[in-house]
């Protein structure tokens, strides 16, 4: 049986540093490289709706820098100690096209993890956003998503690059990690320490699935950038679409 897709893209988690996929994808496209199926979690799964939805590179980084997405990351923590995802849902909504998987023109898989069953639930069909939301959901950080009487949380606790969803399926596999973890000095609250925590317990992830890939894409110099900094974005772009060309040129 031959290979149903010629490339498939894995795109990791890491927060705001998902925009480096972004550059990434616009560097894949100036080599022809344009991907047949996309897998993705938390951030990764944010960027590839937004692309399986046909926007191009450059104009999902001006939507979601001009509709603020990431407006609810401003919120300060409730009682609780969640971040509430408030205008998440709807910004999602209003941003992309497509309601349901089987409306996108590029096939997606997302990542979560069902924290009532303790399974790693792949979404591919039905509706889109709520699939997003909860692979989006960082623990602690933010609350659970509810589908179907169940809790979902980020995929990332399991499996933050999610490339065994392509294996058998593509010709090339394509993975793209934004989640180099490097030092932080500047940790002084709660938000702070849990996000770190969260992204020290899946920095294996990637690093031990790898070798799955063709190409393997991961820009070091991410590391200097917080992942929940929105500042940046435009730099971040430039950081994955430098680092993809470097690697497509020595590939």
């Amino acid at each position: 049986m031959g290979e149903k897709y010629k490339y498939g893209l894995v795109l990791s988690g890491g927060g705001t540093r998902g925009f480096a996929h972004l550059g990434a994808i616009k560097a894949l496209e100036e080599n022809g490289i344009k991907p047949g199926i996309i897998s993705g979690v938390s951030a990764g799964s944010i960027v590839g709706a937004l692309y399986a939805d046909g926007n191009e590179a450059e104009s999902a980084l001006k939507s979601l820098m001009t509709q603020n997405l990431m407006g609810f990351l401003r919120i300060v923590f409730p009682s609780k100690g969640l971040l509430k995802m408030t205008g998440f849902e709807r910004t999602l909504t209003k941003t992309l096209k497509a309601k349901t998987f089987e409306e996108l023109s590029i096939p997606l898989i997302i990542q979560a993890v069902n924290i009532n069953t303790t399974e790693y639930t792949r979404f591919e069909k039905g509706e889109l956003v709520q699939a997003i939301k909860a692979s989006s959901s960082i623990p602690i950080v933010f609350p659970p998503v509810e589908i179907d009487g169940n809790q979902y949380l980020d995929g990332g606790i399991v499996n933050n690059f999610p490339v065994e969803s392509l294996e058998g399926k593509c010709e090339t596999i394509i993975g793209i990690n934004v989640n180099p973890v490097g030092e932080e000095h500047n940790i002084n609250n709660l938000r702070t320490i849990a996000i770190r925590s969260f992204h020290l317990s899946m920095r294996n992830h990637a690093e031990s699935r790898k070798d799955k890939c063709d190409i393997y894409i991961e820009p070091e110099k991410l590391e200097k950038f917080g992942i929940l900094d929105l500042s940046s974005a435009e730099k971040v772009f430039e950081i994955g679409y430098k680092k993809t060309l470097e690697v497509l040129k020595n590939a």
